[in-house]
């Protein structure tokens, strides 16, 4: 494989009585999202065993797309937003793929 895909998780708790609010921003992003180039996908997801939580699993072509994404009205609109929308902070890991995970089912 000659390019890595970086692949970004984040983990957002809304704050309580916020949470349509926070799910409805993120849905947004994620709309915006998936036209800038360089984002394969982009998708919110509920926590199924914390309530008001969501988990965004996104996968950039590189870093530099991911970079570029960061700086998106989109995203700095929601940044600025962070502190009265999150309870605590926003939970975020990225990875590349391992070398098993390059068969057809082990590839986001």
């Amino acid at each position: 494989m000659t390019t890595e895909h970086l692949i970004v998780v984040a983990i957002a708790t809304a704050q309580a009585g916020r949470e349509a609010e926070l799910k409805s921003r993120l849905e947004g992003v994620a709309t915006a999202s998936w036209d800038e180039p360089g984002v394969v996908s982009y998708a919110v997801h509920d926590l199924r065993d914390a309530p008001g939580s969501f988990m965004m699993v996104e996968v950039y072509a590189s870093q530099k797309a991911f970079d570029a994404h960061l700086e998106t009205p989109h995203v700095t609109a929601l940044i600025a937003d962070l502190g009265s929308l999150v309870e605590g902070e926003l939970v975020v890991h990225q990875g590349v793929a391992t070398d098993f995970s390059h068969g057809p089912k082990g590839v986001l």
